[in-house]
């Protein structure tokens, strides 16, 4: 159900977006006085070296601050030309969306670094492609965070440079683990996973083990992991755990030898049957085989994974076609195949039920909680249905969105609204929020295609 938003609250809520809107316009005006004292060549005529030393001195920073600023400026203010014509600046539509304070300096560093290495490989996109690009990405600012912009920078320089994407090879060289033992008793440790796969099965497990018992439990998130890895160390004493149980009993290499028989048969039988052992205790069955979901482009997947390629793990971290194959030796794997639209067109059998289907096929729609902005994974996600179910909505793909359970308490106060079109939930904001309410792409951005 709706709440109403009381006056009061919406004018504090007016004034403050008017004040940042302010100070972004203000920054870059003043990135626009750093141009125009550049162009009029005031920092020679004052003695000064460059134009930084002149910035640094002026306004009390570090030199490498007064270098960014002056680059920036260089990037987002007009320019002259050697015959003396003006000239736009070198990023028109992330300048533009500063000057109307719609983004944030945040977000002008990520679109600067990002134009710059394009600008940079060996065969760049071509200048009409150029423009393109950094159009849709000082668009998509206005309505991104800075982490989500940057991971559709990162997918854009992926497209035009896949060799430089490429994820290092999955090597157990760069692993390690770190017991300190301390003098009151307590241990330290320090470690590292150089294999992305294994660290996508820590953090898994861990996501499990740690997380709340209830909407009582207030433990911090490190207290509450500590807890879990001291879980997983009881876990492997137990009853046939891996510590307890003989990694040797099927060695034939630890087969007892006839000279050793036959020390043994020198040891007297005891007069009386050893009681019975009383039963281990039933205990769950331990995990089996790990069960992974990873994306493989259809591009990729055409020209076989051994020559082209990798996978994606939910977390968004490229896995090596060499870690694959490995881990698919003892792996469920579920097949997920997409199309030149990004939509499931496989998401494959096992003996599970339909939700388990349409659940998979969430977490590669959206690839976490859909809310624009928010980076949760798919595992700490909630099915939601847009259409309510107790409205006859549909248990179907087409009805549901993942929502972490943040936001999902947040779209039932009624203020932000779902749309699902062409397949891709659209978030619809209050107007407290944005004024001309424009709708925000939902899941994790992705290059236009």
């Amino acid at each position: 159900m709706s709440e109403r938003v009381r006056t009061v609250e919406r004018d504090a809520l007016d004034r403050a977006r008017e004040h940042v809107i302010a100070q972004r316009a203000g920054y870059h005006r003043r990135l626009q006085d750093i141009a125009a004292l550049d162009e009029l060549g005031t920092a020679v005529s004052l003695g000064y070296r460059s134009i930084e030393a002149l910035i640094a001195d002026r306004d009390n920073l570090d030199h490498a601050e007064a270098k960014r600023l002056v680059a920036e400026a260089t990037d987002l203010c007009p320019r002259t030309s050697l015959q003396g014509q003006p000239l736009p600046p070198r990023l028109p539509a992330t300048a533009a969306a500063l000057a109307a304070g719609a983004i944030d300096p945040a977000h002008v560093k990520i679109l600067r670094d990002t134009m710059r290495h394009l600008a940079r490989l060996l065969a760049p996109p071509p200048p009409d492609e150029l423009c393109a690009v950094e159009e849709e990405l000082a668009t998509q600012a206005q309505l991104l965070p800075p982490r989500m912009l940057k991971v559709l920078a990162k997918g854009f320089v992926d497209f035009y440079d896949p060799d430089g994407a490429a994820p290092p090879d999955g090597d157990a060289t760069g692993d390690e683990l770190r017991l300190h033992r301390r003098k009151d008793g307590s241990l330290a440790f320090k470690g590292h996973l150089a294999d992305p796969m294994d660290a996508e099965t820590a953090i898994e497990v861990f996501g499990v083990l740690a997380a709340p018992h209830g909407p009582d439990d207030d433990r911090a998130l490190p207290l509450r992991q500590a807890e879990a890895f001291k879980d997983l160390i009881q876990d492997a004493r137990g009853p046939q755990g891996l510590a307890t149980t003989s990694p040797h009993e099927d060695d034939p290499d630890d087969a007892v030898t006839g000279s050793e028989s036959e020390t043994l048969a020198l040891i007297p039988q005891p007069r009386r049957p050893e009681p019975p052992q009383p039963a281990r205790p039933a205990r769950p069955g331990r995990p089996g085989r790990a069960l992974l979901t990873v994306t493989i482009d259809h591009r990729f997947l055409c020209q076989t994974l051994a020559e082209r390629g990798f996978g994606v793990l939910d977390s968004g971290h490229a896995v090596d076609p060499a870690t694959l194959r490995r881990w698919a030796c003892d792996a469920e794997i579920i097949p997920m195949v997409l199309g030149s639209r990004s939509q499931p067109l496989d998401v494959g059998r096992t003996h599970r039920t339909a939700p388990d289907a349409i659940r998979r096929a969430l977490h590669q729609r959206d690839q976490g909680c859909a809310f624009p902005g928010c980076h949760r994974r798919p595992r700490r996600c909630q099915a939601h249905h847009i259409h309510h179910w107790l409205d006859h909505g549909d248990t179907a793909l087409h009805n549901m969105c993942l929502l972490c359970r943040y936001h999902h308490q947040l779209i039932h106060h009624g203020h932000w609204t779902i749309t699902m079109i062409d397949g891709r939930p659209w978030f619809t904001p209050p107007a407290f929020i944005d004024p001309e309410r424009r709708p925000r792409l939902g899941g994790r951005p992705r290059v236009p295609t």
